[in-house]
């Protein structure tokens, strides 16, 4: 890597950083899909701005005039002004005046503050002067600038997402100018370097945003987004062999992302088509466009619903791509049998099941020497009626389908399911066989989510241009193959990925099985001691539920106070003492619980623990507490709204049991928590100020602690007997049918 991408590499990680940070402003006020469209309209707004500063700065360069400087009262001023307006709608699409850039406004809600002071948020809000007026009339100054315009579609209503009046914003008028002024001036620091012709910096930070809204907006994310390494494979496919492309076009383009990614792959694209049936993810993708340089001549995005309402039709693009809604429901009304998109297949696609409808229509769009890509759940495969009708003919009258292409389950955002490519040429250049790829066991497991490697992504894209054989990976299926399987497309009929299973040995297995015996007589002695001594029922047998359903009932016991130990004289220990969680611990911040496989131990800390909650905001949770002061086994708990792994180990109160707040953190019913407290996540003031009452002598904590302790040792080596009589009965099979 040269110099200068390691320069422009940072660069971008930097500006992702600072814009990341500004979306702190928002979150916790609101949901994900609301705060992106807040933090990117802002975004947009200030791109706009920049743009229009040096396009007019670069007219009036040869009056050695700043465009800021122009005095838009005066007769001269206004000359000026209408000039670049003019040329700035002809190139840019639209016109700013000076007063109404983003730096101005952001000026403007600093008051009386200086540009370059150090202001904190509090005084920024004491300070601050009422913008949103000003700032609301902007933003409608943008769009009516370009009525009767050649842009004027690419403008129209851009902004109608940016609810200045929303209460989401803050309950007062003031509260919201406060908010807002906030993320202008924090934003009017930050440089996106738009004199640098060689870089798209901002473009990058922007689709980088774009991907972290998504991973936090759960089944939404579909809607907007394709995981960057699926729209590579697809982005590599449609131009293989192709260094321009004269058209590329997404029948369901989301945000966009899928068709800027196509322009990575060539050094030109003539026009970029696409239509998107929401109204809000237009708007994004239209910014998307703008924001990465793609004038407002070279695309045409369009909102409806691509079934029902095609917007582009007679058109014919060199490459089409599209990651449609998997298995959505439309009319199949039965006009649409005349339809020219679908009147030829001879069935329209189930109306529960739309796959095949977008593929159809991607077909009648897709030009004699283009390519076409779809992502699309497995069961287009194999499914049939009116499905397998539409696959055959694809195959046997037409033979267009040239690969197909498994995916890992799990990859895409807000579904776990497997899903295939699948690639299709009208004109294909192997026209005796069909490539089958099975990418499924290639990618690396996140925490909740499979994404591919950069070296899977290679190897599937390097598979399908050499057309590649590889056991238990790819194959070429002859048409014939194909037709023997009645066009039953599922892969595994066509690349074998059985693996011979490991020899069990036996004797292995009932050594371990008798260990485990003994660790569960063990942990027997020790519960039915502490039975006794609470005069408790003793647990027998070995059902795991049951087992697990015993241990919470200990438990509510054990911190109702409805049971207690005794002192070893007799005695009763201590009153229980109420107690706030943040008196017991200190929360200190850290890395992820990935740094675990290193051997580090992070800890989160109240400072950045707000930012690093929210990021995980819509993620399973889990606890991490260290048993018996220890780590060596550390142990994830999983709670219905707790949303960070958290690491309990570091600085706890030394009148503490490390395992026994382990136990306390478990005991909380959150659930009830949170609904009590309206708290949506955990923060710095839940963790300070959930109240727990536990007894201050260490030698019932640890009473309680050995206890419930014990119980665990039975569950696990009850969990450990249940395992290995499935594997002895496994390898019993083996011996009798080899």
């Amino acid at each position: 890597m040269t110099n200068g991408q390691n320069g422009q590499n940072g660069q971008k990680k930097k500006l992702e950083t600072q814009l990341w940070n500004i979306a702190d402003s928002l979150r916790g006020k609101m949901n994900a899909d609301e705060f992106r469209d807040y933090c990117l309209g802002f975004i947009f707004y200030k791109y706009l701005s920049e743009r229009q500063y040096l396009y007019a700065n670069a007219i009036l360069a040869e009056d050695g005039i700043d465009f800021l400087e122009l005095d838009e009262s005066s007769a001269e001023g206004q000359e000026y002004l209408e000039a670049i307006k003019e040329e700035s709608i002809a190139q840019l699409g639209y016109f700013l005046k000076p007063s109404e850039l983003f730096g101005a406004l952001a000026k403007r809600a600093l008051g009386n503050k200086a540009e370059e002071e150090e202001i904190s948020d509090e005084e920024l809000e004491a300070s601050s002067i009422f913008i949103l007026d000003d700032l609301t009339q902007v933003l409608n100054s943008i769009e009516r600038s370009t009525m009767g315009k050649e842009s004027e579609e690419d403008f129209d209503h851009l902004f109608e997402d940016l609810d200045l009046t929303s209460t989401k914003l803050g309950r007062t008028p003031k509260a919201k100018n406060a908010l807002i002024a906030k993320i202008l001036v924090h934003l009017n620091k930050i440089d996106f370097r738009l004199d640098d012709s060689e870089s798209d910096v901002l473009g990058d930070a922007y689709e980088y945003l774009i991907g972290q809204f998504a991973s936090g907006a759960g089944k939404k994310a579909g809607e907007f987004y394709t995981p960057q390494q699926v729209s590579k494979v697809l982005a590599k496919i449609v131009t293989t062999g192709k260094t321009r492309l004269k058209s590329v076009y997404d029948p369901t383009c989301g945000s966009g992302s899928l068709l800027l990614r196509v322009a990575r792959e060539v050094d030109e694209v003539g026009d970029f088509y696409g239509q998107e049936m929401n109204r809000t993810t237009y708007n994004l993708a239209r910014m998307n466009m703008i924001l990465h340089g793609v004038h407002y001549r070279n695309f045409d995005l369009r909102q409806e619903d691509t079934l029902e309402h095609p917007q582009h039709e007679g058109m014919r693009f060199e490459a089409v791509v599209a990651n449609p809604p998997f298995s959505s429901h439309w009319s199949a009304n039965k006009l649409f049998e005349s339809d020219d998109r679908f009147s030829q297949y001879g069935r329209l696609a189930p109306s529960s099941k739309a796959d095949f409808a977008f593929v159809q229509h991607m077909l009648h769009h897709l030009d004699d020497s283009g390519t076409m890509a779809v992502v699309l759940p497995h069961g287009v495969l194999f499914r049939g009626a009116a499905e397998g009708h539409i696959r055959r003919y694809l195959i046997e009258e037409r033979n267009w389908l040239d690969a197909v292409i498994g995916l890992p389950a799990n990859i895409f955002y807000g579904t776990s399911i497997p899903t295939c490519i699948l690639v299709l040429k009208k004109c294909r250049e192997h026209p005796e066989d069909i490539l089958f790829v099975d990418a499924s066991a290639h990618f690396e497991k996140a925490k909740n989510q499979n994404f591919l490697r950069d070296e899977d992504v290679d190897k599937i894209v390097a598979t399908y241009r050499d057309r590649l054989q590889e056991d238990k990976y790819s194959y070429c299926a002859p048409l014939s193959e194909v037709a023997e399987n009645d066009f039953n497309l599922n892969i595994p009929r066509y690349v074998d990925t059985f693996e011979e299973e490991e020899e069990i040995d036996l004797q292995i297995v009932t050594q371990s099985l008798t260990q485990f015996q003994k660790n569960m007589e063990s942990a027997d002695r020790e519960i039915r001691r502490f039975c006794d001594e609470l005069d408790l029922p003793f647990p027998n047998g070995c059902n795991l539920h049951l087992l697990q359903t015993y241990k919470r009932g200990v438990m509510q016991k054990l911190f109702s106070q409805q049971i207690r130990f005794k002192c070893d004289d007799g005695h009763p220990f201590p009153d229980w003492e109420k107690k706030k969680l943040g008196q017991l611990l200190t929360i200190r911040y850290g890395k992820d619980h990935k740094d675990l496989e290193d051997g580090n131990y992070p800890v989160l800390g109240t400072g950045g623990i707000m930012r690093y909650v929210n990021s995980y905001l819509y993620d399973k949770p889990s606890i991490l507490i260290g048993r018996k002061g220890t780590i060596d086994k550390p142990q994830f708990v999983t709670y219905p709204f707790w949303t960070v792994d958290t690491l309990f180990y570091s600085e706890i109160s030394p009148d503490l049991i490390p395992y026994f707040l382990f136990l306390v953190v478990q005991s909380i019913n959150w659930q009830k928590y949170n609904e009590a407290t309206g708290v949506p996540s955990l923060n710095t003031s839940s963790i300070n100020n959930v109240k727990v009452i536990i007894p201050p002598d260490k030698k019932e904590q640890e009473k309680i602690a050995d206890f419930l302790t014990a119980i665990d040792k039975k569950l696990e080596a009850v969990a450990k007997q249940i395992n290995l009589t499935e594997q002895f009965k496994k390898g019993l099979l083996q011996k009798m049918f080899v």
